[in-house]
């Protein structure tokens, strides 16, 4: 990835930080079932090329593959628009205490080996010794299930859609309640062949069960080009994360689509305010104008990404769609506000990394580009770079006045994005921050009480404010949304690459 992880990224399993708060949460509404049409055509076998290895089909065993295991597992609930919505479970509430979950599971669902999806069940697939996140994990009765957390935590529910806690069977390790199953002998082989769950409890808004394919077959390609020359081929159907370079090739080979995705990755420019001339609010809000977030997009993407008006993801809780603009484009803007610092001519070091890969734009460009942009509001750029271990470590220390960097989501929780600007205490006092030396009391109050806080309306409230503070202060420029770019033959229907419950294959 380009520069540093955005935030403390917590992994699968995260570290839950305590603080008090505790509040009733009103049940959600249960998950939408998306339809490509009523006609979409029934059957087939869609060929999937992965980016990674398939990994173990336990979604509890370290390094899964999420695209695999999300075919076969469901969790209590899904990653859905704005925040976590009804998956196994139908609806939950959350005690006094903001530790104690009480989930409604959904009825008349079976595991692929037949054995009955219940809150006995679902209680033994989620006690582990040391989870770092669930303390307990009690059956009320057959539909009623009670997780204890360890601390108020708020992003718990954005951890349940993670493969570590996707419901298992208690017969079989590799048994779901998925839209496919893994046939008997299968799991060893590869490629991996998925066949359809007949008794697969969504169906289509039309009353069609769902899945619509037959099967799924999985390889793993780890190299971009080659998985592109196997769709081009008609090897596969389906590949995900190809090179940037590719957007071009894929747009004009009539056989083949771009594959839409959620933005999961920010790239930013860090901003350091522990040193000089960066510390002016007046300098970083010229930076924030000099930069032409539409171009770059236009330039490194191809224009398969999106221009950031904010930290926080589309499809994230806290995305505040009030904020179309993080910082309007105006070069003589940015010059009089240098002038009005006492810079008028201002020199600055932008660093960056190079990790090679093919997914993001390479860091040299995005610094150079930014460097242009730059220059024409005032401001001379020297783009330097180092080896990622140092480069990781200085900016880390604070050592940077300004960075290239690249925040990406495992449970796509605000609180990975903003994590970073929680400060670290020292003899009982806020630090400046990490990654950006930044101090701000307020900000700090907002986000641990947004990690504590079990209602997730009101978290999105609080990262809504915090974005605000953040677009005001400027200790981060976001500059593009993305996801990395897959790609489809025509013949599939609506090729989201989530979940392939909803995919379908024409002639």
């Amino acid at each position: 990835m380009i520069g540093l992880i955005l935030g403390a990224c917590q992994g699968t399993t995260p570290t839950p930080s305590p603080s008090p708060s505790a509040v009733v949460l009103p049940s959600s509404t249960p998950t939408a079932t998306p339809s490509p049409s009523p006609k979409t055509p029934l059957g087939g076998t869609l060929r999937v090329a992965l980016a990674t290895p398939i990994g173990s089909l336990d979604p509890q065993i370290a390094d899964p593959n999420p695209l695999v295991v999300a075919q076969i597992f469901e969790g209590l609930v899904a990653r859905g628009q704005g925040g976590a919505v009804a998956a196994l479970a139908t609806k939950w509430l959350v005690g006094p205490d903001g530790r104690a979950w009480t989930f409604t599971l959904r009825d008349g669902v079976a595991f692929h080996d037949g054995t009955p999806f219940d809150a006995a069940a679902a209680a033994k697939s989620l006690t582990r010794v040391n989870d770092p996140i669930i303390e307990k994990a009690e059956a009320v009765d057959a539909r009623t299930l009670v997780l204890t957390t360890r601390v108020p935590y708020g992003p718990f529910l954005s951890a349940l859609a993670t493969p570590p806690y996707l419901i298992v069977s208690p017969a079989s390790r590799t048994s779901g309640t998925g839209p496919f199953r893994v046939p008997t002998g299968a799991e060893g082989v590869r490629p991996l062949v998925l066949e359809r769950n007949d008794k697969y409890w969504r169906a289509d808004a039309s009353g069609q069960k769902l899945p619509y394919l037959d099967k799924l077959s999985f390889t793993a390609i780890t190299d971009s080009g080659t998985r592109l020359a196997s769709i081009r081929a008609g090897n596969v159907d389906y590949v995900q994360d190809l090179a940037l370079g590719d957007i071009g090739t894929i747009r004009t080979d009539p056989s083949l689509q771009l594959v839409t995705r959620p933005e999961t990755m920010v790239l930013y420019l860090g901003l350091n305010l522990s040193l000089p001339p960066v510390d002016d609010l007046r300098v970083r809000q010229a930076i924030a104008q000099g930069v032409n977030s539409k171009s770059l997009v236009d330039r490194l993407y191809a224009g398969a990404a999106t221009p950031a008006s904010q930290l926080a993801l589309p499809a994230m809780l806290g995305y505040d769609d009030s904020v179309t603009e993080f910082a309007k484009l105006d070069p003589a803007a940015a010059k009089k506000l240098l002038a009005d610092s006492g810079h008028p001519t201002l020199g600055l070091d932008l660093w960056y990394v190079v990790d090679g890969n093919p997914v993001v734009p390479d860091g040299r460009k995005v610094a150079e580009a930014v460097a242009v942009d730059l220059g024409a509001a005032g401001i001379s750029v020297d783009t330097k770079t180092i080896d990622p271990v140092t480069y990781a470590v200085s900016v880390r220390e604070n050592r940077y006045p300004m960075w290239v960097g690249l925040a990406s989501t495992v449970l796509f929780d605000p609180d990975e994005l903003f994590g970073a600007f929680i400060p670290p205490v020292g003899n009982g006092v806020d630090q400046p921050t990490e990654a950006g030396g930044w101090i701000n009391k307020e900000v700090a109050g907002l986000l641990r009480k947004a990690r504590s806080e079990p209602d997730q309306s009101k978290r999105a409230e609080l990262y809504k404010q915090v974005s605000k503070i953040v677009q005001r202060e400027l200790p981060r420029i976001p500059l593009a949304w993305s996801s990395p770019p897959a790609a489809a033959t025509k013949k599939v229907v609506n090729p989201q690459g989530a979940l392939f419950a909803d995919v379908g294959m024409g002639k």
